[in-house]
This record gives structure tokens, C-alpha cells and sequence, in this order.
């Protein structure tokens, strides 16, 4: 039987746009992402306030020590006094780093933020995306999918602006890689280090980390694709120059990087409770799971609410990951119909990252991978996952939307095409039209316990019992009105409105389809539906009201009377506040005061076990007398008095009183006794035992070979504090006996070194979490110094391996413009 022919498709005329010469069309592209970005960026830009979110504020108050210190001495103080007694400056406030490329965006940020990365952004995906399919109007979509998803205003509002750096810088560590596969080269492995350290820079390792996961899913299936068409010589010559510049992009960033990796085996991500070795438990790292129902909010962006009237099973949330119908799918029609590596590689990748986004909710996979897959018990917040997500949803749907309007090659093949896009589009179409006429019954709007949460405060508002019937009628109509309605309100417009957006692109779709409307049209009329669904509801979440007056965040920072009592007091102490009985999210005081409290995601694993088990007397939920007086507490602000203090001072503006700490230890002190505990536990149940005396006796966690004495009323021990910074602390001791030098300061070994006299000395860990040195019988002068060598020698060597990469590629750069300007004028 003979085989029969497949009937060509014929071949139209070329489109208006395909006539136009590229760099017309790149530049009409390059003006709409230019609008985009300032449409994005409208309030920031044209209400004469800034965007200081939540977290900078925080932030900036966590840092004010370090920033005095370098504007009097004009030295990096490296180590953070004011928040947590004392902790590594790393990711406080770092050094000012080697210049490189991700200083051009830096500069503008300066004049205006966040315009300067979004430019950065949008740009940065139209490349990448384009430099795949070479579709211009595609990549423009794809720039706007991924440039205006509304999880960038939610974390740029709450203050999250390293991560929204680190995913400006995203799609070009994209671009970089996938040219370094396709045109290996020791110019595409300088570039890919450029990139990489470009996003390493931004300080958010997490979205670099998931970012790197999209790569690697690509480069398996290139290397499954390269052994089966045994092309395995190229592709590993393309993989061995992306692993060159990898390593030297790890040596650009080490100045960044080595001090914080150093720093991160002694915080709450590399050490567990009692110093074992460890990372973030799975509880804590899991926190912030998507539910499987609230993958919803990426085609209904209310659908679980946001804000105060979020209802899902996460502790809160600011808003959605919404990425709107039309990129959603778009991007399954990529992954259904068209079977390139890139739709594969991206496909594969984008399901595996919505798994991982599920974190506890799917725990067959997570927690494998969180055993065992490299770094992957280092971060929280498996949400966060779905940003990558977003990212690669932009390029399929563009791969999509390319697909749509390419001609096949046959009757038959455009048919089934058109057949798939019908059937997606219908579907969905479908499925919202059921949900708008069940009026919402499929769901209850309601938080776990919510329910219970309400008629409690009903009863206690009333003081009644809480089975009383009229209290549970009252709290029934309060949860409805106030809570559950408008959540349902909410989330029946977004459901209408993302039904919109799909009728209308059916309807273009049609057009397009018969002939009525020109496919560049089609396109262009998409990305404008687009620009519209992600704009208007990311504006909810970056308007006006959102912004502040003054561009300084110092300036959003509160001085309460109490802290005006303190700074008027003489000398050196620290300040607990009581603000807030969570001490790890309080950052404002730390402006003000050395403070117990702070505002930092990685702390160190030593004070996060004092705030978990020393701080607070677990019977009585009141500090404890020994924590106060051996870290040097000497003032306590709070509302309710205070155990073992007197009252100093009432703030009738804020309400809360000066305690002062009459027991209060000084900075340094000698013991003569010590007690050797090698349980970490037994150690900080001890502290807080009544016949524990901080100013008696030292708790060593192993015996130390020096002697020490006791101390009784014919002693002499003297400890005068001659100089007293971030990195240099001076005693002058005097002891007329061996003793114990216990010094209030957070214990650090890495970087921390002690003389005696200009002679080496240890330092040892006492009481759990603070230093001691041996001091011998005389008159001693004691220097403490923060000079981490990972710091010097990893500036020293980003800053050969900068000056190499950048001028290497400068040096390329420079004869292949020259031998370009040779070939155009031959």
C-alpha cells in the first residue's frame, strides 16, 4: 500500500513586524520594557516617596552600629555589637566589595529604586528569552510574565531586596549558561563567571541555589540528548568551561562568601541546639509550605487571600504567586504539545520546583531531599520555590505563544495544534465557569482552629462561657462578616477576573485563527493583556500607600521615651527589651542600645540556645536574674514589672517602664571558681539554678590547664576597660592570684583572637556562651582582635580574580570588535 503524502500547509505572506529589521523591532521592545518598567515602578517613581519595606527598617536599625562605626573611623567594624550581644557583621552590613559589573545597576539604584533592577530584570529575560527562540515579541511576553508577577511587589514592599537583586540577576545567569552549552568557549566560560558572581553578589544564596536547580535539570537532559547522538566530546568541553568559570566566579565572591561560610558552621544553619554539627531542622526550614490548594493563586490570585485575610495553612503571607491565566497556560501549552530540550528541560523543572514548593505537604520527596541532596537543608521557606517557577513558566509561555503563531508544516499538523490549544483554553475556561457557579461552596474560608480562635474572644469579650449558645451565634456572625465574606468576595472577583483574561485571549486566539487578526497583533495584544492582569493586581500590593516619606529607613525608625531615659545614662551596658517576647524579630531597639534582641535570619547557634533556654525563666516566662547580670543587662523595658530589678523610670508616651538591673555584672570580670559541665543542656539548666552565681563561678564546658584562685575580701582583682570597639576590645586586669577573666562578649572562634601582654592566649567558652581568658597574678594589659583571615584573604584574592576574569574578557571583547570592524569594512 503505497504511503500517501501529508498535505503542505501553504506558506502565507511574511507579517508587517517579520518585514521590520531587527534592530527596529529590538528597540520598539526595548521602549515598551522601558514603559512596563515604569508603569511597574509608578508609585516609587512619580509620588515623590520611597519604598522602605518592613524588613529594611528593621534592617536598618540592626546595622546603625556598624554604620557609625564606619563613618567615625572609616574602618569595617566586620563584627555587629548592637543586636544579639554581638554577632558577625557578614550579612548585617558587609564590606564595601570589589567592583564589578553589578555596579552599574547599584548606581542607578541610588537615584532610583527599585526602577533600577527592574529595567535590569526585564531586559535581562527579553535577551535570554530571545537569544532561545529568536522571536522578539515572544521574549517581550516572557519579559513581562517574569518581570511583573506579583510576588516582586510583595517581598519589594516587606523589604526583601537582596532577593529581588538576586532574581534581577537570575535570567542573565540563565542566558550565560545556556550559551556557554551551545557555543563553548573560553569567552562563554568568562562570561558565566561573570554572571554567576554577578548573582552570588546580590547576598540571597537561596534564589542563586534555585536558579543553579533550573540549570542542572537542563544540562542532565543536553547530556542524556549529547550520549544518545553520541556527541559527548562538545558537551563535555562546553561543561568543563562552565565548571572553570564557576570556580572563578567562587573566587570573585570570596570576599563575600568565605566569611559567611565560615560564619554559618557556628549559626542555626550548620550548628544544632549544643553545638553539634547540624542545619536548619525540618520543622523550621518547612514553615512556610504551599498547601496543594493554594496552587490556585497561580491562576486566581485571591483565591486564599493575603494579608490579614489570608487563610491558608501557612503562618501569613503578603500576597500570592500569581502568574495570571495567560502565561499559565501558555506555558502547559508549551510543555503538552512541542518537544524541544528546551520545553523538556524547563518542563521538567518547573514540575519538579512545584513539588518542592509543597515542602511538608509532600513529604516523599522533600524529605529525601532535604537528607540528602546538597545544601537543600539550608534554606526555609519552600514557597519561595515557586518565583523559580515563575521564571521558567515566563520562557514557556513564550515558547507557547511562538508555537501559536508558527505555521506547521501540514494541514493536519496545524489542525491538531489548534485542536490542543482549543482544548486547554476551553478546559480551564470551563473549570473557572464551575467554580464562579458553585458561588465559592467548595470552600470554607477559613483557617485551621480560626473558628474556635473567635468564639474564644467572643467569650472572653463578653465573659461568658464559651459554650454559651449566644456566644457562639455572636462569634459565628463575626467570623462571617468580618473574615469569611470578604474573604469570598475576594476570591469570587479574582475568579471572575481571571476568566476575563481567558475569554479574552480565546477570543484573539479565534481572530488570529481565522485570518482576522494578523499574528504580530495577536502577540503584541497578549503581552498588553498581560502587562494589565499582572499590573493591576500587583498594584494592590506596591501603591502609594505602601511608600514612605523619606527615603532613610533610619528615618522610620521609633525613639520611645524609655529609650531617651537610657541613652542619657552612663556607661557600657546592654538593654533587653520587652516589647516583643520574640527577641530574633526586634530590631528597633538595636539603634538605640546593645541590645539582647535583634533582627537577623541567621543567627548564631550558641545565642539562639540563650534565647531558647537561658534568657526566660521557664516557670515564671520572666528573664532570669543569672542571664541579665552575666550579659551585662542593665536595663529591662517592659509594661509589667520586672523580677530582681527596680523601676527607674515610666515613659507615659509609650507606656513602658525603665527596670534597672541593680545586680547587673560588669563587661569584664574575674571569677576565682570554676565548674566543669560537658552537657550543653545540663550547662544552660545549671545557669538558671538559684545557688548559681555568674560573679562567683564559671561554667567551662572542659578543664582548662590554668589555675584559678579564689576570690575572697582581701583579693585585688581590678578589670579597667582602656578601649572598647567592634574589632578591638583592651582590659587592663590586675589579680593578685590566677583567675578567670570572664568577659561578656558571644563567643566566636572563627576570628577572634586574645594577647596577653603582646603574647599569644586562649580564649576560652564560659557560662555557654560568652569568653574567658586564664589570667596570671600582676598587672596585665588583655587585647581582643576581629581580624578573620577568610575576610583579608578573600578580598585579596576577589579582587586578583576579578582584575583577571574582567580583563581577560575585555581583552576578548576588544579583538572581536576589532576583527568585526575589519570584516564590515573589508
Amino acid at each position: 500500500m503505497a504511503r500517501l503524502k501529508a498535505t503542505r500547509y501553504p506558506q502565507g505572506p511574511r507579517s508587517w513586524w517579520a518585514m521590520q529589521p531587527p534592530l527596529f523591532q529590538h528597540t520598539v521592545c526595548a521602549v515598551v520594557l522601558l514603559i512596563v518598567a515604569m508603569y511597574f515602578c509608578w508609585p516609587t517613581l512619580f509620588s515623590g516617596k520611597s519604598l522602605v519595606g518592613g524588613d529594611i527598617v528593621q534592617w536598618r536599625a540592626a546595622a546603625q552600629s556598624m554604620f557609625e562605626y564606619r563613618q567615625e573611623t572609616g574602618e569595617e567594624p566586620l563584627w555587629a555589637a548592637n543586636l544579639f550581644a554581638g554577632m558577625p557583621g557578614y550579612n548585617v552590613s558587609p564590606p564595601a566589595l570589589v567592583p564589578q559589573i553589578d555596579e552599574i545597576p547599584r548606581a542607578i539604584r541610588r537615584i532610583s529604586w527599585p526602577f533600577s533592577h527592574v529595567i535590569f530584570m526585564l531586559m535581562g529575560t527579553y535577551i535570554f528569552v530571545w537569544y532561545l527562540l529568536r522571536d522578539t515579541l515572544s521574549s517581550l511576553l516572557a519579559a513581562c510574565v517574569y518581570g511583573m508577577t506579583t510576588y516582586l511587589p510583595v517581598i519589594l514592599v516587606a523589604g526583601h531586596n537582596t532577593k529581588f537583586v538576586a532574581l534581577a540577576f537570575a535570567p542573565w545567569l540563565l542566558l550565560a549558561f545556556i550559551h556557554g552549552m551551545r557555543k563553548p568557549s573560553l569567552m562563554a566560560g568568562l562570561l558565566f563567571a561573570v554572571a554567576l558572581a554577578a548573582n552570588l553578589r546580590a547576598g540571597h544564596v537561596q534564589i542563586t541555589y534555585y536558579v543553579t536547580f533550573i540549570a542542572l535539570v537542563w544540562w542532565i537532559v543536553l547530556a542524556i540528548e549529547a550520549w544518545r547522538q553520541k556527541k559527548l566530546p562538545p558537551f563535555l568541553k562546553s561543561t568543563g568551561l562552565l565548571a572553570m568559570g564557576s570556580v572563578l566566579a567562587l573566587l570573585m565572591v570570596a570576599e563575600y562568601y568565605w566569611p559567611t561560610i565560615e560564619y554559618k558552621e557556628y549559626s542555626i544553619r550548620g550548628m544544632s541546639s549544643g553545638g553539634e554539627a547540624g542545619g536548619l531542622t525540618w520543622d523550621y526550614a518547612m514553615r512556610w509550605s504551599q498547601s496543594p490548594g493554594e496552587l490556585l493563586t497561580l491562576l486566581v490570585a485571591d483565591a486564599y487571600g493575603g494579608g490579614a485575610y489570608y487563610w491558608g495553612s501557612k503562618p501569613f503571607t503578603g500576597g500570592p504567586h500569581y502568574a495570571g491565566s495567560i502565561a499559565l497556560l501558555l506555558g502547559i501549552l508549551a510543555v503538552w504539545r512541542i518537544r524541544s530540550r528546551l520545553a523538556i528541560s524547563l518542563g521538567i523543572a518547573g514540575g519538579l520546583m512545584i513539588l518542592f514548593s509543597l515542602g511538608h505537604h509532600f513529604g516523599v520527596l522533600n524529605r529525601a531531599m532535604f537528607n540528602y541532596f546538597p545544601l537543600y537543608d539550608a534554606f526555609r521557606v519552600p514557597e519561595t520555590w515557586l518565583i523559580a517557577v515563575v521564571l521558567v513558566l515566563a520562557v514557556l509561555s513564550a515558547l507557547g505563544l511562538s508555537y501559536i503563531v508558527r505555521r506547521e508544516v501540514s494541514v493536519a499538523a496545524e489542525r491538531t495544534k489548534w485542536n490542543a490549544i482549543y482544548i486547554i483554553f476551553g478546559v480551564t475556561g470551563g473549570v473557572l465557569m464551575l467554580l464562579l457557579a458553585t458561588g465559592g461552596s467548595l470552600f470554607d474560608f477559613q483557617r485551621e482552629g480560626e473558628r474556635q480562635q473567635v468564639i474564644t474572644y467572643v467569650a472572653q469579650s463578653a465573659q461568658r462561657s464559651p459554650t454559651d449558645p449566644q456566644v457562639v451565634a455572636a462569634a459565628e456572625q463575626l467570623l462571617s462578616e468580618q473574615l469569611v465574606g470578604p474573604r469570598k468576595d475576594a476570591f469570587m472577583a479574582d475568579l471572575r477576573r481571571s476568566l476575563l483574561f481567558v475569554v479574552l485571549t480565546s477570543i484573539a486566539l479565534v481572530a488570529v485563527r481565522r485570518g482576522k487578526l494578523s499574528s504580530w497583533v495577536f502577540q503584541g495584544l497578549l503581552v498588553l493583556l498581560v502587562v494589565l492582569d499582572l499590573g493591576g493586581v500587583g498594584r494592590r500590593y506596591l501603591d502609594t500607600e505602601q511608600l514612605s516619606v523619606s527615603k532613610n529607613p533610619a528615618q522610620s525608625i521609633t525613639t520611645l521615651d524609655v529609650d531617651e531615659y537610657v541613652l542619657e545614662q552612663e556607661g557600657q551596658f546592654r538593654v533587653l527589651s520587652l516589647e516583643s517576647l520574640d527577641q530574633t524579630g526586634l530590631g528597633r531597639p538595636s539603634f538605640h542600645h546593645e541590645s539582647l534582641g535583634g533582627y537577623s535570619a541567621v543567627k548564631l547557634r550558641l545565642y539562639q540556645d540563650f534565647l531558647d533556654n537561658i534568657l526566660m525563666d521557664p516557670n515564671t516566662s520572666t528573664p532570669n536574674e543569672n542571664a541579665l547580670d552575666m550579659m551585662n543587662v542593665r536595663y529591662i523595658l517592659s509594661q509589667a514589672p520586672v523580677s530582681g530589678t527596680s523601676s527607674a523610670y515610666y515613659g507615659s508616651e509609650s507606656g513602658f517602664s525603665v527596670y534597672e538591673n541593680l545586680d547587673v555584672l560588669p563587661r569584664a570580670y574575674l571569677v576565682g571558681q570554676t565548674e566543669i559541665i560537658e552537657d550543653p543542656s545540663e550547662t544552660m539548666y545549671r545557669i538558671q539554678e538559684l545557688d548559681f552565681d555568674p560573679a562567683v563561678t564559671a561554667i567551662l564546658p572542659a578543664p582548662i590547664e590554668e589555675a584559678v584562685t579564689p576570690i575572697d575580701s582581701s583579693s585585688t582583682v581590678i578589670v579597667n576597660t582602656l578601649n572598647h570597639g567592634p574589632r578591638r576590645i583592651t582590659y587592663e586586669v590586675e589579680t593578685d592570684a590566677p583567675r578567670l577573666l570572664v568577659i561578656s562578649e558571644v563567643y566566636y572562634p572563627a576570628g577572634w583572637t586574645a594577647t596577653l601582654n603582646g603574647e599569644s592566649v586562649p580564649i576560652h567558652r564560659a557560662n555557654y556562651l560568652l569568653r574567658a581568658v586564664a589570667i596570671p597574678a600582676g598587672i596585665h594589659t588583655l587585647e581582643m582582635s576581629f581580624d578573620p583571615a577568610s575576610q583579608i584573604w578573600g578580598k585579596r584574592i576577589s579582587m586578583i580574580s576579578t582584575i583577571f576574569v574582567y580583563g581577560l574578557t575585555l581583552i576578548f571583547l576588544g579583538f572581536g570588535g576589532y576583527g568585526y570592524f575589519r570584516r564590515t569594512r573589508g
